[in-house]
């Protein structure tokens, strides 16, 4: 037969457990969500550089043909609305993505975790693409 006494230490130990284990648990979710931000920033410079790479063989074209869609070019580079299109649906699945900047889906929309794209300002230039970890 169980005792109080039994029961007791039982429930002290299970808070005991959960004590360590959520603080843990959080500080996992904190860096996978930091990771897959990077994993996006890296993605999308390696789109938007294959994208300019296809621009330039094409003869520098108003669009090209992307992964998903007609991708529009800005001064060689994806526009931010067309630059998703050189992604793959798994690539951005965590993210909701707004007018050049992915907000990771897991965390409040006032924090900084996601990715910000802006095509560069001038010809001859490279796009801005920023990881942003911070709030993740």
């Amino acid at each position: 037969m169980i005792s109080r006494i039994d029961i007791a230490i039982l429930i002290a130990c299970l808070g005991a457990g959960a004590v360590v284990a959520v603080p843990r648990h959080q500080m996992f979710a904190r860096e996978t969500r930091a990771a897959e931000v990077s994993a996006l920033s890296f993605g999308a410079a390696t789109a938007a550089q294959l994208a300019h790479t296809r621009w330039l063989a094409a003869g520098q074209p108003a669009t090209i043909d992307g992964t998903r869609g007609v991708v529009a070019m800005v001064n060689g580079f994806p526009s931010p609305a067309t630059l998703p299109l050189m992604l793959t649906e798994s690539e951005t699945l965590a993210f909701a993505y707004d007018s050049g900047v992915w907000r990771q889906r897991a965390v409040g929309v006032d924090q900084p975790c996601g990715v910000a794209y802006q095509p560069p300002p001038a010809p001859d230039q490279n796009p801005d693409i920023q990881a942003r970890t911070s709030g993740c």
